[in-house]
């Protein structure tokens, strides 16, 4: 009985252990190679974008692409439920992304400096992720 009760108090340790590791949260890391790749996009999609509505649904798809790339596998509005660490300020993250989904399905025009104050709000919430992952 004796050995059956250090067996089990054993492999309740070793279970709690195994948890400790697979769910403590770490500064997640980009490679250099991913934090060139992501910054080349966020200056294209910068330059290259036919207008502000336009950048800021890549911004949105941007954003999306280098929070999978750090191992979230979900929708962004998933991810963004976790209130991942790496965010610095999700209430603007969401904002900015109900914007992208308002601009996606909705066809209300919305101001172009509005839009435009949106889309550098949003390229420097990805440039401080990618800053905070290197």
């Amino acid at each position: 009985m004796e050995k059956i009760i250090i067996i089990l108090i054993i492999l309740i340790f070793i279970f709690w252990i195994f948890l400790l590791f697979k769910f403590k949260k770490n500064k997640k890391k980009l490679s250099k190679n991913k934090i060139s790749e992501f910054n080349k996009l966020l200056k294209k999609i910068d330059v290259n974008s036919f207008n502000n509505k336009e950048k800021i649904i890549d911004f949105d798809k941007l954003y999306h692409k280098i929070l999978k790339e750090i191992w979230y596998e979900w929708s962004f509005w998933s991810i963004l439920k976790l209130n991942p660490q790496e965010i610095q300020d999700i209430n603007k993250i969401w904002k900015l992304h109900k914007l992208r989904n308002k601009l996606a399905h909705d066809f209300d025009i919305l101001e172009e400096s509005i839009l435009n104050k949106k889309s550098i709000d949003y390229k420097k919430q990805i440039e401080l992720l990618i800053k905070y992952l290197t």
